[in-house]
């Protein structure tokens, strides 16, 4: 009986298969990579959006009023609860998979000066972990997120509630209290953020560190590269789009917001950006 030898692959048969398998894989993840990335960017602006709709309802419901804010005794993502409650992650940019409570010593200097946020969320309130387990103004224990609004939309009391604090006099006129406002398609009411809320100012300085707070900077809250160049953010006209980076200091984030720009310079790592 014959025998017959089977033939198999040589190394560099191997190697060069190897080699094609390696080129193939290097043109293949950045795609995908690239692909992920604009799906979470599009599932984040479908989320957006429907904060939209839930503030559009809590403001038919209210006489054409946005809510209250902090000083009212409850915060916004309780305020409108009713409208998305069971959908918690609605709270939540789906890029981000972390949050604070899960950030051993975030707050303890130095890494409360340098810790990159761009991709974790605020929260979980009531984590021993996150602002020691308190839940401040008013939240309500295990809420999370990383959406922010801008806290000039909102129509906060003169006198606040018993343990909050008064609107600063100076302020008062400059919060836009309703959604039915002129020019309201460049007028941001949320996006993501490192914080639940804040009042940027124009004075505001852009962060030294890419995603890190900027001591004194409400505006830094929402300086976040989280979507490839940019943030995503709903208007007051409901409309949801990317922002860029320096495009923050030029949008109308309250009455007398100056919008020529940031002229002071900006740090390293935003000088690549687009200007506006």
């Amino acid at each position: 009986m014959k025998h017959v030898h089977k033939k198999g692959f040589t190394l560099i048969e191997l190697l060069v298969v190897i080699a094609i398998i390696a080129l193939l894989l290097s043109v293949i993840l950045p795609s995908l990579k690239k692909a992920k990335q604009k799906a979470l960017e599009v599932l984040c602006r479908s989320n957006l959006r429907q904060w939209g709709v839930l503030f559009t309802m809590y403001s038919q419901d209210h006489d054409n009023s946005l809510p209250v804010g902090w000083n009212g005794g409850t915060m916004w993502m309780t305020d409108l609860m009713a409208y998305y409650n069971g959908a918690d992650d609605v709270r939540n940019c789906p890029a981000v998979k972390k949050f604070l409570s899960e950030v051993p010593g975030w707050n303890v200097s130095p890494l409360v000066n340098t810790l990159d946020r761009t991709f974790i969320g605020w929260g979980v309130y009531g984590h021993p972990d996150f602002l020691g387990g308190n839940v401040p103004y008013w939240g309500e224990e295990g809420q999370y997120g990383s959406y922010g609004v801008n806290a000039w939309a909102l129509n906060p009391l003169d006198v606040g509630v018993s343990g909050t604090y008064n609107t600063n006099p100076a302020w008062r006129l400059n919060y836009f209290r309703k959604m039915t406002v002129s020019n309201a398609f460049h007028i941001p009411l949320m996006g993501d953020a490192m914080w639940d809320g804040t009042h940027p100012l124009d004075t505001d300085q852009p962060s030294q560190l890419k995603g890190v707070q900027q001591a004194g900077s409400n505006m830094s809250v929402f300086s976040l590269d989280r979507h490839n160049g940019g943030s995503n953010m709903l208007f007051m006209d409901t409309s949801v789009r990317k922002v860029g980076m320096k495009e923050l200091w030029t949008l109308k984030w309250h009455k007398e917001f100056d919008t020529s720009g940031w002229s002071s310079g900006w740090p390293e790592w935003m000088q690549s950006y687009k200007d506006y």
